[in-house]
């Protein structure tokens, strides 16, 4: 059965579960991706190198909780302008940019999920309200999350 036939099926009791998974696969492929195609021999990575995969490591693991590039440039031990700055000439994208894209990312799969409300997405990744969570949404998608639910329906 495919994927997707099974995220459809809204009486499947697994669904949400299958939907994290997936989720934490892609990311994990993504990470994968990108070690292949960016990192040097690990011995030889250079200090912005090694910022950056920390930085990605940092993200996956608490994006939900933190969105704000001060948190994890605290965590590094870095000022946030040095962070963003690194991570732009490491990956071509800022430090912001790949964490909006992991939150988008949480939501989107989230948002599949006919039987999650969009408050408790929101709950989920940590947002203070649905509508803070709308307008987040908005900002980074071009559409609202009930006008994004809708379209992934079809």
């Amino acid at each position: 059965m495919q994927i997707k036939q099974i995220l459809e099926r809204e009486n499947h009791p697994y669904r949400i579960e299958i939907s994290r998974n997936i989720l934490t696969m892609l990311l994990y492929e993504v990470a994968f991706i990108y070690e292949k195609q960016h990192l040097i021999i690990k011995g030889k990575q250079t200090r912005k190198q090694e910022l950056n995969v920390l930085f990605q490591e940092l993200v996956f693991h608490h994006y939900k909780e933190h969105r704000n590039v001060q948190y994890y440039a605290d965590a590094l031990f870095v000022s946030p302008k040095h962070l963003t700055e690194t991570i732009k000439e490491v990956t071509g994208r800022t430090a912001g940019e790949w964490i909006d894209d992991a939150v988008v990312l949480e939501a989107k799969v989230l948002l599949r999920n006919h039987d999650i409300s969009i408050a408790r997405v929101a709950e989920n990744i940590h947002f203070p309200d649905q509508s803070s969570f709308g307008k987040y949404f908005k900002k980074h998608t071009g559409m609202s999350p009930s006008d994004y639910r809708l379209a992934s329906s079809y």
